[in-house]
């Protein structure tokens, strides 16, 4: 059963401004309330004024804080062009934090992420945040490694990645299937690039590195120990670049290639034959990933950002 939580009421502040003030220590004070140490370490942190925690000034500052969320929410649902904003851009898969610092980018309008999640519900369109996830999985245990003796680096020997070109490199696999989606992801402007491949022989990959890296500049490449990169060495002569691989079990080390396909996931599905993914999806997945803008790239796209440095790039900038 889901726990709801239950806010403090005034007799309960009194008895913390109290105990606190004669210096009784937060654990105790939890026990008397029968409420979580962490609920009242909270409630002291975020309601004291200059260091000290009364009860009716933690109340006064808990209604101003309620009364400033309803009134943020309010400026979305009374403003018809923030409203439609927002409605529009929640039917495009961007996140309320997206919206919100595009808006504050872009058109100088301030309008916080929580504002948006508000009136997201407020209006019952909760069934247009796109993505939930869990991120841990728990439990599962690690296994034991042996490096490979066929002479190939390690991230611990990659020099820092500094600017645009440095790529880490994955593949989508299916059971229903060989065929295979390559994804590789700039690690600097976050551009995704992706190929469905029909098998991952040596062959297949080769052609489809040369044909995704056309044209591209290409400093290094961060991938796992996938059987199909055992021909690294002709890749790296291929490209005109460096080939570094994760220790194995160490998926973590190209956390950014398999977050993206934490993403890519929710387009295709584990279940799903990947074969049978068309041109117009690819280009529907492609464009989620580079068209939204990033918080962790300062509100931009992927591929404005990745058009911009490229460019500079091109021109000895």
């Amino acid at each position: 059963m889901k726990k709801t939580y239950r806010q403090l009421s005034f007799e309960e502040r009194f008895a913390i401004e109290v105990m606190y003030r004669s210096g009784v220590v937060v654990r105790e004070i939890a026990i008397f309330l029968r409420r979580s140490p962490n609920t009242v370490s909270r409630e002291v942190r975020k309601n004291s004024v200059h260091g000290v925690y009364g009860a009716e000034k933690a109340k006064h500052k808990v209604s101003a804080r309620r009364w400033r969320a309803k009134r943020q929410c309010m400026k979305v649902a009374m403003d018809s062009f923030l409203s439609r904003f927002v409605e529009e851009k929640l039917e495009t898969k961007w996140s309320p934090r997206q919206i919100s610092g595009y808006l504050r980018r872009e058109l100088g309008i301030g309008c916080s992420a929580k504002a948006i999640y508000k009136f997201t519900e407020a209006r019952g369109l909760d069934h247009l945040l796109f993505w939930s996830w869990n991120d841990h999985k728990s439990g599962r245990k690690r296994g034991h490694w042996k490096t490979a003796h066929d002479g190939r680096k390690y991230i611990d020997s990659r020099p820092e990645r500094i600017g645009v070109g440095h790529f880490e490199l994955d593949f989508i696999v299916s059971k229903e299937s060989a065929s295979v989606l390559l994804v590789a992801v700039d690690t600097v402007t976050k551009q995704t690039f992706i190929r469905k491949l029909l098998n991952r022989k040596r062959t297949t990959i080769r052609r489809a590195l040369s044909a995704l890296f056309r044209g591209i500049l290409v400093k290094s490449i961060t991938t796992d120990n996938d059987i199909a990169f055992t021909c690294w060495r002709e890749l790296e002569t291929l490209l005109n670049t460096r080939i570094y691989f994760t220790h194995p079990y160490h998926s973590w080390e190209k956390g950014l290639v398999e977050n993206t396909n934490r993403w890519i996931r929710c387009f295709v599905p584990k279940r799903r034959d990947i074969a049978s993914v068309s041109e117009e999806e690819m280009r529907e997945i492609l464009s989620f990933l580079n068209d939204r803008p990033r918080e962790c790239i300062g509100f931009r796209s992927p591929k404005e950002y990745y058009s911009s440095l490229t460019a500079s790039v091109l021109l000895g900038g």
